[in-house]
């Protein structure tokens, strides 16, 4: 039987016949860079569905009555911290049409209400407050012995977990990009072996150590970036899918957003991956000359 021939390349270069251990490694590394292309379009969503929020969250500050007098020097207090934006002193009037609003009838008049309600302060955090201002507040609010509505802080602090599940996100991508380039570097390598002997001609015949290993590395790049075209095809059908359901959220992905990314990634790994499998070659073929 007569053996696949390689693809040839302008400039003299051919790349490696084409068989069943190239497919292996574009499905599993198809399948890892479509993990990462949804998750990344994962911290998108939940980037733009916190952002479409998170400009009108406010804090509030309860003070009891008894402690009224106290009232404006807790609100020029909490003022005064850092990546406080403004404050603002609810009405009582105010607070009582939004309980009514919220439970219905209580069987109170709205003077009995008032009574019973505690001031309150609205504080508006300033779009660039750092990820202690909560705990700024609440211990301002301490001091003159008011509360703060813990529920609200976690609303503020989302963009701060956001930032944190990034920093891991990240930390999975390059643990996954390690994985890939030792998977295509090992399928490149049996290829290598199995042409072992050509490539040895090559290098008696003169052809330089990058004219050798350059088929290798457009192989591996080829095979990374075919990948990552799968990968993001793949994509589309859940993008499709939630579509709909993102839309009630006021969020929209965009699945042409991380095309370029899964390219490039996927060259780059197959790049590295075969520099890593024609290292090899060249050392063990330096040692050899060296004897």
């Amino acid at each position: 039987m007569s053996e696949a021939k390689a693809s040839r390349l302008p400039g003299g270069f051919s790349l490696p016949p084409f068989g069943i251990h190239q497919v292996l490694a574009i499905v599993i590394v198809c399948v890892a860079l479509w993990s990462l292309g949804t998750l990344w379009l994962g911290m998108q969503a939940t980037g733009q569905w916190i952002g479409s929020w998170q400009g009108d969250v406010r804090l509030h500050v309860y003070l009891p009555t008894q402690h009224k007098d106290r009232l404006q020097a807790l609100g020029e207090g909490i003022e005064a911290i850092p990546g406080v934006g403004g404050i603002r002193i609810v009405e009582r009037s105010e607070a009582v049409a939004w309980l009514h609003s919220w439970l219905g009838s209580t069987g109170l008049s709205d003077e009995e209400m008032a009574i019973r309600l505690p001031l309150s302060i609205e504080v508006m955090p300033a779009t660039d407050a750092g990820e202690f201002i909560f705990d700024d507040i609440r211990d301002e609010a301490r001091r003159f012995g008011a509360e703060v509505n813990d529920e609200e802080s976690y609303l503020l602090q989302a963009r701060v977990w956001l930032d944190d599940i990034r920093a891991i996100s990240w930390f999975g991508t390059a643990i996954l990009a390690l994985a890939m380039a030792i998977i295509i570097s090992n399928t490149l390598r049996m290829i290598l072996l199995a042409r072992a002997d050509e490539v040895q001609l090559m290098r008696l015949l003169g052809a330089r150590e990058w004219f050798v290993r350059m088929p290798f590395i457009l192989e591996g790049m080829l095979i990374g970036a075919g990948s990552g075209l799968l990968a993001w095809l793949l994509c589309w059908p859940m993008i499709i899918g939630t579509s709909e359901w993102l839309a009630g959220f006021q969020v929209n992905v965009s699945g042409f957003s991380i095309l370029l990314p899964l390219l490039f990634v996927g060259a780059v790994i197959g790049c590295i991956g075969a520099l890593i499998a024609t290292a090899k070659l060249v050392t063990g073929e330096v040692k050899a000359s060296k004897l």
